[in-house]
């Protein structure tokens, strides 16, 4: 499978590392390689010193984006939720990274405000907080964004399945009910059972599984030959036998 990175960018409190979170948890449950990166993290660990400046946030972003490109390069799903706010440093990111879906997490400011448990929303109208994003320094909306999700009107779980089916679509994960997906470690798990059981390929242990499963589960006995037959042409569409 191809790496990615899932880009959430969006005002303060719009929702993107809820978002982000959920889409990384869900994609580990499937077995995809996924890591996630916020801004907390990064100005701790990788952006340390830096302010608030479009210069100092534009080489904040810049540096997220080059650790993105590297996880991204050896197959990682990579969720990366920052507000972002500038067209320019997007459009920059995107070209270093080359697998990149933009999701514009777009919330009104209203709500924003609403949802900022931190404050910073009330300090920055006070004037305490300089360059804030939304209320002192601008946020730029993405243009073409391959996804908007409006946090203000649809539900976590309606937000996560339209980021799913965005990444389906272009290709990025196996669509779900029609491909089932079989992440490395588990193959080399039944790689390494084959070798102390007496089967002559990796295939027809599979079977093997999926026909104690059925006589197992369903009191029908041993899988059917349409059934095996249906497994195998599965298996060749995974690239597992040719």
């Amino acid at each position: 499978m191809k790496g990615v990175t899932v880009w959430f960018t969006g005002l303060p409190c719009s929702g993107k590392t809820t978002l982000a979170l959920k889409l990384s948890a869900e994609l580990k449950k499937r077995g995809v390689l996924a890591e996630d990166l916020d801004g907390d993290i990064t100005r701790k660990y990788l952006s340390k010193g830096l302010g608030f400046s479009k210069e100092d946030r534009d080489e904040n972003i810049r540096r997220v984006g080059f650790v993105c490109s590297l996880l991204t390069r050896h197959g990682a799903v990579t969720t990366a939720a920052f507000v972002s706010p500038y067209r320019s440093i997007r459009a920059e990111i995107r070209e270093m990274i080359g697998n990149f879906i933009e999701v514009y997490v777009k919330c009104s400011l209203d709500k924003c405000i609403e949802r900022d448990v931190k404050g910073m929303y009330k300090k920055a109208i006070s004037g305490e907080i300089k360059n804030f994003t939304g209320i002192s320094d601008p946020f730029e909306e993405p243009e073409n964004p391959e996804l908007i999700i409006e946090t203000d009107l649809e539900s976590e779980d309606e937000s996560l399945g339209k980021i799913l089916q965005k990444m389906e679509e272009l290709g990025y994960l196996p669509t779900a009910g029609k491909d089932v997906f079989i992440p490395d470690y588990l193959r080399q798990d039944l790689i390494k059972n084959l070798a102390i059981q007496n089967f002559p390929d990796l295939p027809t242990f599979v079977i093997h599984i999926l026909s104690q499963f059925v006589s197992q589960n369903s009191g029908q006995g041993e899988i059917s030959k349409a059934d095996e037959d249906a497994a195998r042409e599965k298996l060749k569409k995974l690239g597992y036998i040719s």
